[in-house]
């Protein structure tokens, strides 16, 4: 079928026309040759006219658009799997999975390049990403590779495939391989790249290779989701949840028991529990309660016993660690604002090992309901320091107020931080409290609770406020005192205090001389008001060194302690758990109490990773604040340890010691189980569209059938013309122009007009 259509510029017509009408006036009113005779005026009006008509032709644009019906070959994209888990046997008697692919796909490629005519075959390998082209339309597969691959990744494999060719009609794609997955975190989702398949209209080609059997019928007992690392004080419980995940032993007992293994190599069963599933394929939970004594680190390993006929054994454990540390400082946080200081203070505080802390949050919006009973743990259990911050009197209760107050007096340590409920804002003044805090309240500063009531702010100071050391003071010893407080971030507003006692002391104050921390000692215990609420900023803006010192020195001065001369190394992992040939990234530094911080670039650092008898040194460099380094391609399963050593001149500070776990996580080589269910799966999800499972010996009747039907579905093919969008009618439209206008120029030159 052929017809024609025209395309004019500018998308008018009328512009077009008005503009040849202009040019033919132009040329017929305006006729300066009247000296010719009248056939020589005839032949420039006729060259002139014809150019006129040309430029009229490629301004209208003429399109010519002819539709033919064709078929086209079929479009197969053939994969194969590469990964290490087609070592496994095949159905086939001494033959790997590997071997037998490998026949299918010699046998399947001849055929398809004896129908090379009808069909356009794209080959690719896969593991968790494809293969370059492995196919040649003249020789087959010319690239050859082995099963190496480490995980196995259907979506991403099956939509990289589908993918690879924009715009292409792709007829089917063949899987061949054993089914199972095997990437922890697929790059893209099996169902994901399925909804593409059906979105195309491809169907999937199943191609199972492997010893068929039901999965939920095999035995196998794996230990999940155990956490990778512990820390508690000594004499505390520690809960360790893990959960068994149970196929094919259902209704029998299975034991799980944990074992302790301390730093010296003992390792005993300290607890053992038994599960019993419920169904073919269960989930049961796993609780240990363990009391930490010895304090020191340990490894801790969850084991189920073997079911009769498992055949994996490596996820029958899960190993994690277990620090215990000495007891130290007990510190309650009670905190109404999750908004304030709570995180980057929970965060300082939990950094330091010898602080023991405890929070609980008090909600201000239920005050039908207090005082709150979460905290009667004032009277019930002994903390050394008690923070305070941005928690109404009548939320913790007279009786628990006045416990705080014989405790202090007793010589326990209490700090309160600012906020819309704190001091004489929260009710204080008329609290057993009033006679303790180092500040003075008056009752007109009540701020009524509820979510609709307005705040009042005439009790506060609603600026960025910076804040300055009034005295020298433990408290405000942050490293080079007169620098570092002009460095750090302002406070976002504070608590305005009505009055200081005579008793107290200013340590802090704003740049306009506005109390903001005071101190005073009741009884035998020392007291801290500080207006802010907002330091967690200097984390946010690189000062998390400055913050910590700042919480825990707070912490130390309250509890007596300001005198402590400590040094701490330490050293940290992220996680204590990595794959094999993971890089491990590790930091270290020096957290100094009550002395002058060392100089970082005196400090002489030795890491060493240490695996049996086996000891390797670690480079390290300075990161900022602390050290790092990274540990490279570790492939070897096992445990090991990282001991980091740091000497300032010729004196130790101290060592610090970390271990964490390679796993064997080569699930290709250790589950021998073929998964015919997933392979079944997924050409279900594309049945509509012709997707099944075919076993080998079947493939090429199947993959005939396909190629059938792709020529017999014909395709309306639209061949389509334009004037001028060629190169051939530009050269054409060009070079008659030139010619009518040379002709035009040499006819007035001959005829003695030029």
């Amino acid at each position: 079928m052929e017809s024609w259509s025209l395309n004019p510029i500018f998308g008018s017509l009328v512009t077009v026309l008005l503009t040849v009408l202009i040019l033919l006036l132009v040329v017929l009113l305006v006729r300066p040759y009247r000296s010719l005779s009248k056939p020589r005026r005839l032949i420039l009006l006729g060259l002139r006219i014809a150019v006129i008509l040309v430029l009229l032709t490629s301004m209208l644009r003429p399109r010519k658009i002819v539709s033919e019906t064709q078929t086209r070959p079929a479009n197969i994209i053939v994969l194969t799997d590469e990964t290490e888990s087609m070592h496994q046997p095949s159905a086939l008697d001494d033959v790997s999975r590997w071997e037998h692919q490998k026949r299918v796909w010699e046998d399947t490629a001849r055929f398809l390049l004896s129908s090379k005519q009808d069909v356009e075959t794209k080959w690719f390998g896969y593991t968790n990403h494809i293969s370059t082209q492995r196919w040649d339309s003249e020789r087959g597969i010319v690239t050859q590779a082995e099963p190496t691959g480490k995980f196995t990744d259907l979506g991403a494999a099956i939509h990289e495939a589908v993918t690879s060719e924009p715009g292409e009609q792709v007829h089917a794609i063949v899987l061949m391989g054993d089914g199972r997955q095997t990437a922890y975190q697929g790059e893209v989702d099996i169902r994901q790249a399925m909804n593409e398949l059906r979105r195309r209209g491809i169907p999937l080609i199943g191609v199972p290779f492997g010893r068929e059997g039901d999965v939920l019928q095999s035995k196998d007992i794996a230990i999940e989701q155990l956490p990778q690392q512990f820390r508690v004080f000594s004499g505390n419980d520690v809960q360790i949840n893990a959960i068994a995940r149970l196929r094919g032993v259902l209704g029998s007992p299975t034991k799980v028991n944990l074992k302790l293994t301390t730093e010296e190599g003992a390792t005993e069963v300290v607890q053992t529990l038994e599960v019993i599933a419920t169904e073919a394929n269960d989930i049961q939970p796993v609780q240990f309660i363990l009391t930490a004594s010895t304090p020191g680190v340990y490894m801790l390993e969850v084991e189920a016993a073997s079911a009769e006929g498992e055949v994996l054994l490596s996820n029958n454990r899960q190993v994690a660690y277990l620090t215990v540390l000495e007891g130290g400082l007990r510190v309650l946080y009670l905190y109404g604002n999750r908004l304030g200081e709570q995180l980057e203070m929970r965060k300082s505080l939990a950094s330091s090992p010898d602080i023991e802390l405890s929070e609980n949050y008090i909600r201000h919006f239920s005050p039908q309901n207090w005082p709150d009973p979460r905290t009667n743990v004032l009277q019930d259990q002994q903390y050394d320091v008690l923070l305070i911050e941005d928690v109404h009197a009548d939320a913790i209760g007279k009786d628990n107020l006045e416990a705080i107050a014989k405790a202090v007096e007793d010589g326990k340590g209490l700090m309160m931080l600012g906020g819309y409920y704190s001091f004489g804002p929260g009710s204080y003044r008329e609290s057993p409290l009033a006679s303790v805090l180092p500040i003075e309240m008056e009752v007109f500063e009540r701020q009524e609770v509820g979510v609709d009531l307005p705040i009042r702010e005439a009790f506060h100071i609603n600026r960025e406020v910076d804040m300055k050391p009034a005295v020298s003071h433990p408290l405000t010893t942050l490293g080079n005192t007169d620098q570092i407080w002009q460095q750090l971030p302002s406070l976002r507003g504070a608590n305005l205090f009505q009055g200081v006692k005579d008793s107290a002391q200013i340590i802090l104050e704003s740049d306009k001389a506005e109390p903001l921390m005071v101190t005073t000692q009741y009884g035998l215990g020392r007291v801290v008001a500080f207006a802010g609420d907002s330091t967690w900023q200097w984390a946010r803006s690189g000062f998390g060194d400055a913050l910590r010192r700042f919480w825990r020195q707070n912490v130390l001065w309250l509890a007596r302690r300001e005198n402590l001369q400590q040094r701490d190394v330490w050293l940290k992992l992220d996680q204590r758990r990595f794959a094999s040939g993971s890089d491990i990234a590790f930091e270290a530094g020096v957290d100094v109490l009550g002395s002058e911080k060392p100089v970082p670039d005196s400090l002489e650092w030795t890491i060493s990773l240490v695996s049996g008898d086996d000891q390797q040194r670690i480079p390290v460099t300075r990161q900022g604040g602390s050290w790092g380094g990274r540990i490279k391609e570790l492939d070897l399963p096992g445990e090991y340890q990282l001991i980091a050593g740091v000497k300032e001149g010729n004196e130790s500070l101290g060592q610090a010691r970390v271990n964490f776990q390679i796993i064997d996580n080569q699930p290709e080589r250790n589950n021998p189980r073929a998964d015919f269910q997933q392979l079944n799966r997924l050409a279900e999800m594309t049945v509509d569209q012709g997707g099944k499972v075919v076993v080998p010996d079947e493939l090429n009747i199947t993959l005939q059938g396909i190629i059938d039907g792709a020529s017999q579905q014909e395709v309306e093919v639209q061949l389509s013309w334009q004037w001028g969008s060629t190169s051939h009618s530009a050269w054409f439209l060009t070079i008659l122009i030139s010619l009518l206008l040379a002709g035009d120029w040499m006819l007035r030159k001959k005829w003695g007009l030029v």
